[in-house]
């Protein structure tokens, strides 16, 4: 007896213990998913950062949550995520979590319509209505319910593009590798041959094509976390250039024959990848152009870093800042290699219209935003089906200031705003909505005391 009394001593503070300490934890006893009529279960799951039977603390629950929706949100599969968590009655510290989907529509044909220069603002100055191409592309994005992209691209006109190309994200049961590879035919009318004053002279290759390119590239990539991919790109590229733009400009020999190897580290902790207001995002990257195995190969490495940053301030004010630095050792680059600010993302807005051919600067992006219409959903009383009829959308008006510094070796072939500090500021109105569609309206001023109207289909930052 004195024994067992002195057992029931020993056990019975451990069991008060117990008791005490299942509010300090949470137990993920099941997961439901719905609504995912054509993703397989598999492809949620994998994106949650717990699994079923995992035991969470209470403190970490609601970070884990958000993590693991957003992780979902960004497959970019789905135009709607809902995490609901039900307590059980006889267990509080058991949770069921169920998972509600709106799944998007995966198989697209659509036409394509396109400008022949690097945005819309440019195309508009040079008033050539003819310089469009036009075609469709077929893709399907969640092929077969496993996060597969199938991409066929067919495009006519001014500018021919015909390629193919299919990723793998989950190439085994585990979701760390990742492959993709392609192919593609370009052929173009017209071709930058030179920059002067910072603005792109082309040449036109009459009935015949200035450009045609093959290439074919393979790309592994390792995904650990959830948040962090390596990239490596391994492609060949096969180019043929008019002869005639041999005269205009020595660096275009009429073949080039190369390898090019690329490695990206992305780490990104965006709330929303397409429009994000909440987290970071850091990508670094390096590029071997022609690793010596063909003569006409070029001799380029560069390495380029971009971050940024998104900061909610207070109520419906939100802050982002973009941080950009690209450095390269080859100053001789060839021309149509040589790509600095005013190409794809990296510009200064209220400088659209301009370009810093320089393989080294750095750029600077700074927005501040103003919720006019907070996100919201709304159906479509026209439209049954689910993932057309059910959208979300909403409006923010910025302010924003740009700014960079770009260095053009040597010096003495600089144009006007090369090797020197440049800046843009404005407002805007963005509006978003669903399938990851941005478009942006700004007028800024530049330093120089030009001003303008701007539209553009993605996030400045």
């Amino acid at each position: 007896m004195r024994r067992f009394l002195s057992l029931l001593l020993i056990i019975f503070p451990l069991f008060l213990n117990a008791q005490q300490d299942t509010s300090s934890y949470v137990v993920i006893s099941d997961i439901i998913i719905e609504g995912n009529n054509v993703t397989q279960t598999s492809i949620i799951l994998k994106e949650l950062t717990f699994a079923q039977g995992d035991t969470i603390n209470i403190s970490d629950f609601a970070n884990e949550m958000r993590l693991s929706r957003e992780n979902v949100q960004n497959t970019t599969l789905f135009n709607f995520v809902d995490f609901e968590c039900i307590s059980d009655e006889n267990f509080p510290a058991n949770v069921q979590l169920k998972i509600k989907v709106t799944e998007r529509w995966y198989l697209w044909v659509y036409p394509y319509v396109s400008y022949a220069d690097r945005n819309l603002n440019a195309w508009y100055e040079a008033d050539d209505l003819k310089r469009f191409s036009y075609g469709f592309d077929l893709e399907h994005r969640n092929f077969p319910g496993l996060k597969h992209s199938l991409k066929i691209t067919c495009i006519a006109g001014y500018n021919q593009n015909y390629g193919l190309s299919y990723d793998i994200p989950y190439l085994v049961d585990k979701y760390c590798f990742g492959l993709k590879a392609g192919f593609a035919y370009k052929r173009d009318k017209e071709v930058a041959y030179v920059t002067n004053d910072n603005k792109i002279s082309y040449f036109n290759g009459g009935e015949e094509f200035a450009k045609q390119t093959t290439n074919f590239f393979v790309e592994p990539y390792y995904r650990f976390g959830h948040r962090n991919k390596l990239f490596l790109n391994i492609c060949y590229n096969d180019t043929y250039f008019h002869d005639t733009l041999l005269c205009l400009n020595p660096d275009f020999n009429g073949h080039f024959q190369y390898f090019s190897l690329m490695m990206t580290f992305k780490n990104d902790y965006r709330d929303e990848q397409n429009y994000p207001l909440i987290g970071h995002y850091l990508e670094l990257l390096l590029e071997k152009t022609g690793l010596g195995f063909f003569d006409t190969s070029p001799d380029i490495f560069y390495g380029k870093i971009t971050a940024d940053w998104y900061q909610p301030i207070k109520g419906r004010w939100y802050w982002s800042s973009n941080l950009t630095l690209k450095m390269s050792a080859d100053y001789d680059a060839p021309y149509f290699l040589n790509k600095g600010l005013g190409y794809g993302n990296d510009y200064v807005r209220t400088y659209e219209l301009y370009v810093v051919d320089a393989m080294n600067f750095a750029l600077m992006k700074n927005n501040l935003k103003f919720a006019i219409l907070n996100p919201v959903t709304r159906y479509l009383p026209l439209i049954k089906n689910e993932r057309f009829g059910k959208i979300h959308f909403a409006l923010y008006a910025n302010v924003f200031f740009d700014c960079a510094y770009s260095w053009k070796i040597p010096a003495e072939s600089a144009c006007y705003l090369d090797n020197k500090f440049i800046f843009g500021t404005g407002i805007g109105i963005d509006f978003v909505t669903y399938y990851d569609k941005v478009i942006r309206f700004e007028y800024g001023i530049n330093d120089m005391g030009e001003t303008g109207l701007f539209i553009h289909f993605v996030a400045p930052i």
